[in-house]
């Protein structure tokens, strides 16, 4: 029900920056992902907002309702 999180308080995310919600995602040092610098975060960052935009061009608004009710 909630947005998971790893024992240290990190956003689980899968390689694509997608979480366990659908169209919430996240990137950077707030992730899981092992290595906090900044140019991983700058590519995290890229990896999400592509997946975050084929997550929009592809849900019509109608199935984001249902999914969030």
């Amino acid at each position: 029900s909630g947005l998971q999180l790893t024992k240290f308080g990190e956003i689980v995310t899968d390689e694509e920056g997608r979480t366990n919600l659908p169209g919430v995602f996240g990137a950077g040092d707030v992730t899981d992902v092992p290595y906090k610098q900044i140019v991983v975060a700058m590519g995290e960052g890229s990896k999400a907002g592509l997946s975050a935009f084929d997550y929009l061009i592809r849900t019509e608004p109608a199935d984001e309702i249902a999914q969030a009710a």
